[in-house]
């Protein structure tokens, strides 16, 4: 269920109330009020308070319709070098800021300790907080553009995993849920069109049909792995 189908809070209230609900109770707003009482402990999952719903529903607003994001703002615009994976962020990152095109990226890096450690990112996320330098997860993506700085996994991220302690963590984005379920290792859910992605490169399942994937290879990044979605949009 999409909260974007309902209008308004009432709206979406009626969706869970029955015909018998209105014929035994004979009151609509008497009906909602069963309604959120009952539901919101556990008719159908957890119902969505009202705050709830209004936070949701903007926020899903804004993935499938974002503000108009000018090119010249962008932090790869200049970017002229030759590194193929650089190359690969500054090509996508218009199409990201403007909700066109959703992308997980996998990186397999060393710290600064010499470590492994390695994590899907949503790519999106990572330019957009970095619009703003007081963001609790700000990249220094002019840094990383100008080969002073480098885009690393982080325990933040979708997944991260330190090959040393051999420990993982999972994270949703504001793009993406994980389902760390399965065979798959790992599947990630659009928040905006509900598609369902599949991020293991080894694998031929039906959910790879709504992500292109592709390899570039760079001094820097070694192998990086991108997971591209088209996002379907709904008018």
């Amino acid at each position: 269920m999409n909260v974007l189908d309902f209008e308004s809070y009432e709206e979406y209230l009626d969706h869970f109330i029955t015909i018998n609900d209105v014929r035994y109770l004979r009151n609509l707003n008497v009906s909602r009020t069963f309604i959120k009482n009952a539901c919101g402990k556990n008719c159908m999952g957890r119902l969505l308070s009202r705050n709830e719903f209004t936070d949701q529903r903007k926020k899903l607003d804004n993935i499938m319709h974002p503000r108009a994001i000018s090119e010249d703002t962008l932090f790869g615009q200049g970017y002229n070098g030759n590194d193929h994976v650089l190359q690969q962020f500054a090509k996508r990152e218009f199409s990201l800021l403007s909700k066109q095109l959703a992308t997980i990226i996998f990186l397999l890096m060393r710290s600064k300790k010499g470590l492994e450690v390695s994590g899907f990112i949503d790519l999106e996320q990572t330019f957009r907080e970095s619009r703003f330098k007081m963001s609790q997860h700000y990249v220094n993506w002019p840094a990383i553009f100008e080969g002073k700085a480098k885009l690393m996994p982080q325990t933040h991220h979708l997944s991260f995993f330190d090959w040393n302690k051999n420990r993982i963590l999972i994270n949703d984005s504001d793009n993406f849920q994980v389902f760390a379920e399965g065979a798959h290792s790992l599947l990630m859910m659009h928040r905006g069109d509900h598609k369902i992605l599949c991020v293991n490169a080894g694998c031929h399942c039906s959910h790879t049909r709504n992500v292109t994937r592709s390899t570039f290879t760079s001094s820097i990044y070694g192998q990086c792995i991108f997971f591209d979605h088209v996002v379907r949009r709904f008018n």
